[in-house]
């Protein structure tokens, strides 16, 4: 039997899902929490713990774009494999 055709980008879906749980369990989330005020670069303490702070709330952030993306993917494979079962069975 052959794959169906919205097979392709559930794949994708599932890659990008794969790169969300990577991005989660990235070290750098931890950043801001290990940065004192003797491992800081830039004009103050502060500012590197917000410069991190804003970088991991990025990725967290970035993580569930990802996320969103591969559900409208899976979404658009439930509607090809559809179109393609209601035309095959005219």
């Amino acid at each position: 039997m052959p794959p169906e055709p919205g097979e392709p980008l559930r794949a994708r879906a599932l890659a990008l899902r794969n790169l969300a749980a990577r991005l989660d369990r990235s070290g750098a989330h931890q950043l801001p929490g290990l940065a004192g005020v003797d491992t800081w670069l830039g004009p103050t303490p502060q500012r590197c713990h917000d410069d991190l702070q804003a970088l991991r709330l990025g990725m967290i952030r970035s993580a569930e774009d990802v996320r969103h993306a591969a559900v409208r993917l899976e979404a658009a494979a439930d509607e090809l494999d559809a179109m393609t079962a209601a035309t095959a069975s005219r």
